[in-house]
């Protein structure tokens, strides 16, 4: 099997993680003893295990001690972050069905002040939050709380947020052309009520996503926080040189 100039580990890992997408190697198959991946792609066994470390770190594969290496469960959610879109639209692309739960609608909401302080927003503007419970297979996977003035929402009240993604809904009912989001994605721990409500222990792991969404002509309209349970969820992007930026921040 001929390998690419990459190094000959990258160049197995890339491959194998090829055939794992194709389902060559499907979920809990455990993969060729090392010896025999070693022949195949004609390097040493220590070459091999530097290829299949790479994998293990993505959490693609999972050594058991005494038992070989074996496909692992993919995560319930990836969170893309080369494009923009709701999270809705983001599950639909991956062919996952999503069931959303309002579980409740609030007008004046405690964090008001901060809300229109991030979208720039006047003091005496209303606003009113959203708070919505998404599931895949009957599990619970995000807790998601939208903040936006009652303006717009007088206009998208009687809209049915159970099967439609709210910027579908402003986009459709209000005109406003979804351009660029603001997000900040950070690690926390889930108090009592967050983790009740997606079926894990209090203090669980999760990502909180922060993220302020903007029209074409650049004012900030919406404020979301997005709880995903941080087992469930990884995150991926594609990265070149000229085509994203990342910063990581000591906090």
């Amino acid at each position: 099997m001929g390998l690419s100039e990459l190094p000959k580990y990258q160049s197995i890992s890339n491959d194998l993680r090829e055939r794992i997408a194709q389902n060559e190697f499907s979920t809990g198959q455990r993969l060729p003893a090392q010896h025999a991946l070693a022949e195949e792609y004609g390097v040493t066994v220590m070459t091999l295990r530097q290829a299949i470390a790479e994998l293990e770190a993505e959490g693609l594969v999972r050594a058991a001690k005494g038992k070989g290496t074996f496909v692992s469960e993919p995560p319930s959610v990836r969170y893309d972050l080369d494009h923009l879109s709701s999270f809705t639209q983001e599950m639909t692309h991956q062919g996952i069905d999503v069931a959303t739960e309002v579980l409740v609608i609030e007008t004046d909401p405690a964090d008001a002040d901060a809300v229109r302080a991030a979208l720039a927003m006047a003091d005496d503007v209303a606003m009113v939050a959203l708070v919505r419970l998404r599931s895949t297979g009957g599990e619970a996977l995000v807790l998601q709380r939208s903040v936006l003035a009652t303006s717009l929402w007088s206009e998208i009240s009687n809209a049915d947020f159970a099967s439609r993604s709210l910027y579908d809904v402003l986009g459709e009912q209000c005109g406003i052309a979804l351009d660029r989001a603001s997000e900040t994605i950070r690690a926390v721990s889930l108090d009592d009520d967050e983790a009740a409500l997606l079926g894990v222990m209090p203090g669980s792991a999760a990502l909180e996503s922060i993220r302020v969404s903007r029209t074409v002509d650049g004012a900030a309209f919406l404020y979301d926080r997005a709880l995903l349970r941080g087992e469930a969820t990884e995150i991926r992007t594609e990265r070149s040189a000229v085509g994203m930026r990342v910063a990581f921040q000591t906090l």
